[in-house]
């Protein structure tokens, strides 16, 4: 049976990040909501794909928010308890086969400074999938807005290993692969609608609360 300590432990780190071509693609959605105002929470999912139809059966990985030019450091964090709801979505990338899911335990940690999360994950029985052009599931973050301002989150490092039946430090098991940024932006209050958006709400109430009054008399 995987011991999911000692694998997450023996496996080497590497990392192939920016513009460097690489057979795996990991890239992250836009934060729902966006932007996420102060002392609320938003949701940021990461996606996985490959253009070369690669086999994965396990990833580590570190990831990390920085501030963007003036803003303050800590201004977004990683919501301390995660509830790691990507292990029951059906698009996640080990679904219906995670080691994290079949053996309760969560995917990963949030450091203590809320800005660094390292995860870890695997199939249950050691077959990897196939990874296609169609992005699935990686991670879906909970983030906590802190303090306005503009803030990038990345990979730092990570492995993705072929094959877990074999050694995990063969070089021949380790996939390199890119990531794309995703941008997260905090406001101070909760974006407002403009007036023409109320007002054709308002209109739209309206016209509803008149048809279900003329369905009652009738």
């Amino acid at each position: 049976m995987k011991l999911k300590c000692v694998l997450s432990a023996t496996i080497a780190m590497c990392l192939v990040s920016g513009s460097v071509s690489a057979d795996i693609i990991v890239s992250f959605g836009p934060p729902v909501p966006s932007p996420i105002a102060v002392s609320s929470t938003g949701v940021i999912d990461v996606f996985v794909h490959s253009e070369n139809s690669d086999m994965l059966d396990a990833f580590q990985a570190t990831v990390k928010i920085t501030p963007v030019g003036a803003s303050p450091a800590g201004g977004v964090k990683f919501t301390a308890s995660q509830s790691d709801s990507q292990l029951i979505d059906s698009t996640y990338v080990f679904a219906g086969n995670s080691l994290s899911f079949n053996t309760a335990t969560p995917v990963g940690t949030v450091i203590a400074s809320g800005d660094t999360y390292t995860g870890f994950d695997a199939t249950f029985d050691f077959t990897p999938i196939t990874l296609s052009s169609t992005g699935l599931l990686l991670f879906q973050f909970e983030l906590t807005g802190v303090t306005a301002g503009s803030f990038q989150i990345d990979f730092t490092s990570a492995t993705f290993v072929k094959d877990q039946s074999g050694d995990l430090l063969d070089p021949l098991n380790v996939i390199a692969f890119s990531s794309t940024p995703g941008t997260i932006t905090v406001n101070d209050i909760a974006e407002v609608p403009e007036p023409s958006t109320t007002i054709f709400c308002g209109i739209a109430a309206a016209v509803a609360a008149f048809g279900r009054r003329r369905f009652q008399i009738s």
